[in-house]
């Protein structure tokens, strides 16, 4: 509740001192991996709102609020399919380079809202949320990536999502799972992002 408050408190603050606001709900497609996985992008969806600050005529503060499906899938040592879902808060720098086409960077804090990870290991398939415990609940990440807005308030944007924090406790993974060759293995979050969003 207090983190909800700070937040309020800082879009008024910004508010209060730029030229203007805008409210600009998006949703988009997710192509999600997580490094040293050893598989393919996991297609998802993610939808949220964001709130766009103009500083200037060229330059904008944008915050924002997502649900993003993310996870992995690893078929080469065993047919391993994550499916971890964020909450996410990004805090993006926006720069308009030439009229509505902008470029945009920052970070991002992703609160995991639930995971299920499903193996088919010698013909047997086990699907379960109780391996969730094996991937951390906080995430960190930088992003990266351009878009275009329209002068009637259609927006397009392409973002790529640099996971910056190891998300999963290998060797918890590989005693609650069986599957030993998971064991130290590092994990970071990759998310490429395509969105559409209408700016009020």
């Amino acid at each position: 509740m207090k983190k909800i408050a700070c937040l309020l408190l800082l879009f008024v603050a910004f508010q209060a001192s730029a030229q203007e606001f805008h409210f600009i709900p998006k949703i988009g497609l997710n192509f999600a991996n997580m490094t040293n996985f050893e598989g393919s992008m996991k297609p998802g969806l993610n939808i949220g709102v964001a709130g766009e600050v103009m500083m200037t005529d060229h330059f904008a503060i944008e915050p924002g609020l997502f649900y993003s499906m993310q996870g992995a899938k690893n078929d080469q040592l065993v047919d391993m399919k994550v499916k971890n879902d964020y909450l996410n808060i990004p805090i993006l720098f926006k720069g308009y380079v030439y009229e509505g086409f902008n470029l945009f960077a920052g970070p991002q804090l992703g609160f995991k809202v639930s995971s299920k990870v499903k193996i088919s290991n010698s013909g047997t398939s086990v699907s379960t949320s109780e391996l969730s415990d094996a991937f951390k609940s906080v995430d960190f990440a930088l992003v990266i990536g351009a878009g275009y807005q329209s002068s009637m308030g259609l927006l397009f944007s392409l973002s790529y999502n640099i996971g910056l924090a190891n998300v999963l406790d290998a060797d918890k993974l590989a005693s609650m799972s069986g599957v030993s060759e998971v064991k130290g293995e590092k994990c970071r979050n990759g998310v490429l992002q395509f969105n559409v969003g209408w700016r009020f």
